[in-house]
Formats: C-alpha cells, sequence, structure tokens
C-alpha cells in the first residue's frame, strides 16, 4: 500500500523522525515507482539529511513523472542553490512561479537568486510580490530594506537636511544665474538644486541622475512642488548625456554636489571633466568653481580613542588588535555630538579646479604639518572647502561638533603618537582618480 507508506512518511517527517521518514518514502518508491510525490517528499527529506546530491536525484525523479509540481521546483531550486547553479536555481523558481503564481516561498527565493546573480531591480519587484502575497512575511520585508539601503544610501537624508550647506548653494545660485539661463544639474538627489534654480530665474534645468530609483523620485517631488513645466530629469550619468538628444543646448550654468566626504568618492573628476569639454558653452559657469581637501592632526579624546584604539581591558594589554584593524573611520558615524580638536594647523592636501578639463590619475606629495601644542594625536582628520561661486566658500570643518551632511574621515596611525610644540609630523598623501589616502611616514 504505496500511499500508506507515503502518509505515514509524511507523519514521521513532521515528528522530525526523518530516518525514518526517508525509509516509508523509500518503500512507498519501492512499491510504486512511479509515485511522484514520494520522490519529491525524499528529496526534501535528503535534503534535510544533507545528503544533497541524492536530493536532486529524487527531486528530478519527481519532476519527471510530474512536470507540474511547484514544491518540487522550489526545492530543486534550493538545492541547485546550494550546488552554486544559480542559472539553474533560478529556472527552478520561475518554474514554481509559473505553475502556482501565488506561491510566497518561490518568489521570495528567486528574490534571493536574483540578487546574488546582480538582477536587484527584478529581485526586488519578486520581494515585493512575497510581501504582497504575504504581508506578514518578514524574512522578505528585510531583504527587501538590504536592497533599498544598497540602492539610496541612508547619508542621503542628512545631506538633505544640511541646512548650512543648502543655504550657501542658495546663495550661489542666486548669485551666478541669470535670467532666462539654461542650467544643467548632474546629480539629481532630491531635485532641490533644480527647484532653486528655477526660482533664482533659470529658465529651463535638465538634470540627469544615474539612479533610477533616485529619479523616479525626484520626479513625483518636482511634480508635487509645481515644477514640472521647467525642469526636466534625465535617468543618466552626465557623461552619457547628449546635445540636442538629452540636452536642448550647451548649459549656461552646470550646478553639481557630486562630492563624497573625501572629496573624489564619487566620481567629481571624470563627470565635471567631461562636462567642461562637451556639456557647457564657452565662458559657461560652474557652481562649485573649485574645492580643497583639508587636513588636520586631530587630538586624542576619550570618546573617539575609545571607538579607534583599545589599550588595557580589566588589566589585560589587548593594544595588538590595533594592528588589525582598518585605518579609515568617518568622525560622524561616532556620534554627532562627538567633540574634536586639533594639534595642528589646517593644511591644504590637494586643490581642484572644476573649470579644468584634465584628470588627476595620480598623485602623491610628503607634507609636513608643524604641531601648534604638545599633546597625543591619533590620526588625521579631513574636511571640504568649497569655492561655490566667486567669493562664496563653505567649508565643513570639524570644529567641537559636527553637523554637516559630509562627515570627517580620520586616518589613524596604528597607535596613538605623542607630539610636542613645534614638531614635524610627515605624512604622505595620494590622490586617486577615486580615492584619496594618508599615511605617516
Amino acid at each position: 500500500f504505496a500511499n500508506a507508506h507515503s502518509n505515514l512518511g509524511t507523519v514521521l517527517k513532521d515528528l522530525g523522525n526523518l530516518k525514518e521518514a526517508e525509509f516509508c518514502f523509500q518503500k512507498a518508491i519501492e512499491i510504486n515507482p512511479n509515485f511522484a510525490n514520494a520522490h519529491f517528499n525524499l528529496g526534501y527529506i535528503l535534503q534535510e539529511l544533507g545528503n544533497i546530491t541524492e536530493a536532486e536525484l529524487s527531486l528530478r525523479k519527481a519532476l519527471k513523472i510530474n512536470n507540474d509540481l511547484p514544491e518540487a521546483h522550489n526545492n530543486l531550486g534550493n538545492i541547485l542553490k546550494d550546488l552554486g547553479k544559480l542559472e539553474e536555481s533560478e529556472k527552478s523558481y520561475r518554474k514554481a512561479i509559473k505553475i502556482k503564481p501565488s506561491f510566497v516561498m518561490a518568489h521570495f527565493n528567486l528574490g534571493n537568486i536574483l540578487k546574488d546573480l546582480g538582477k536587484v531591480k527584478e529581485a526586488e519587484n519578486y520581494y515585493r510580490k512575497a510581501i504582497e502575497l504575504n504581508p506578514n512575511f518578514v524574512d522578505a520585508k528585510i531583504n527587501l530594506d538590504l536592497i533599498t539601503r544598497q540602492k539610496v544610501p541612508q547619508w542621503h537624508i542628512p545631506m538633505m537636511n544640511d541646512n548650512e550647506r543648502n543655504n550657501a548653494y542658495l546663495i550661489a545660485i542666486k548669485s551666478a544665474i541669470k535670467e532666462n539661463d539654461y542650467v544643467l544639474e548632474i546629480g539629481t538627489g532630491s531635485g532641490l538644486l533644480s527647484m532653486m534654480s528655477i526660482d533664482a530665474g533659470a529658465k529651463k534645468v535638465t538634470t540627469c541622475e544615474a539612479s533610477e530609483t533616485i529619479a523616479e523620485t525626484a520626479k513625483k517631488i518636482i511634480k508635487k512642488n509645481g515644477y514640472s513645466d521647467s525642469i526636466e530629469v534625465i535617468n543618466k550619468k552626465s557623461t552619457e548625456l547628449n546635445i540636442h538628444t538629452d540636452l536642448e543646448k550647451k548649459a549656461d550654468l552646470i550646478i553639481s554636489e557630486i562630492l563624497s566626504s573625501e572629496f573624489v568618492g564619487e566620481g567629481v573628476q571624470i563627470s565635471l571633466s567631461d562636462a567642461n569639454r562637451r556639456l557647457i558653452k564657452e565662458n559657461g559657469r560652474m557652481i562649485p568653481e573649485a574645492g580643497e581637501i583639508k587636513i588636520a592632526l586631530l587630538e586624542s579624546s576619550p570618546e573617539i580613542d575609545k571607538e579607534l584604539f583599545v589599550q588595557k581591558v580589566n588589566g589585560y594589554d589587548l593594544s595588538e588588535f590595533n594592528n588589525i584593524m582598518g585605518s579609515k573611520y568617518n568622525v560622524q558615524y561616532l556620534g554627532r555630538k562627538t567633540k574634536t580638536s586639533f594639534l595642528s594647523e589646517a593644511k591644504v592636501a590637494f586643490s581642484f579646479d572644476f573649470y579644468n578639463k584634465d584628470i588627476i590619475n595620480r598623485k602623491e606629495k610628503i607634507i609636513e604639518i608643524e604641531a601648534c601644542k604638545s599633546g597625543t594625536t591619533i590620526g588625521l582628520i579631513t574636511w571640504l572647502r568649497l569655492n561655490l561661486y566667486k567669493d562664496i566658500y563653505f567649508e565643513n570643518k570639524p570644529i567641537e561638533i559636527c553637523t554637516s551632511g559630509w562627515v570627517n574621515p580620520i586616518y589613524k596611525f596604528t597607535q596613538p603618537l605623542e607630539i610636542t610644540k613645534g614638531e614635524l609630523i610627515k605624512v604622505k598623501a595620494t590622490l586617486l582618480k577615486d580615492r584619496v589616502w594618508y599615511e605617516l611616514i
């Protein structure tokens, strides 16, 4: 009686008696070799027992007998994923969904595979479908949130709420824009700078944004605020824009805010060099026009030291652990009330002229920094100084309390360093196309 053996196997499986369940399903198959569900259940048991290869064979036998078993396709997808066969796994999950469109776990599992394959947008859609089918599916919500945070990093909100930066840009925009100017904004974000530009007198703004999610959201914001007729959002990188097809003409003014906290991390050199060659008219204007990376010796403090170094804990010396930690930190992530003080005057590490068409691919220099007082330094702290337009500047110098949307990177020394007033500290600074690095020499 094959069905009785199979049913007993199901009960034993639910009771957790997997080896006995395995025997029952094998007995059912012995009696009826074409018992598809028994092959399917045996495959599940073998997978749980860690016999992945045998489990795959059992599931394939089940599907050979009956190819319309969505659960078998789903479980086969799980096995293929474990075996590293991601493309085959994707096909199995898709078959399960085709047979049973309401199969929640198949949608979720397909989302996982697509994420692993780098098909993030499609993965997002399948997570959303799984949540739609089961609003209480927490695992799908967690994975969807991970994708969302990767696509739209959380630093966007602090940047939008950076009133000092926003007001500096507003002053520069009002000063730079002439009536009926055609403006190109590189990096739409929320659309804030584009809307400021129209209110400052620009006739038309074309703004480009590489992220599809951000571009679509910016369109909604611009429409909601009543600027759709004068602002066009294009979901492209600025280096992909073409005159006449994407832009009406070369821009009178280019506005950008594509600077990372270390200045060069978001491709600012490539984007603005290209824009200077192709997208701006002769004698056109830019915001910002130039900028500097500034550095200073950061003084030790209990708050920062606790986050960056370990010394003695309960009488045990743990300082060797410092040698295996990374060197770069961001002071703002240590807390917005983290106080900072310097043991030197500020030095300019690198300068940038955004009207320059050339890209700095690599530049190295030795910087001598003189201690202005004695104390313990833990490394270098860096910040930006932007020449937005003519005599309008913005600087996120970390004095006392950090409030800027741009964080202040710290490049720590291996161990805190005792220095005396007047002592010279030598630092090697390296600028790459999209990276910057500092180290004590």
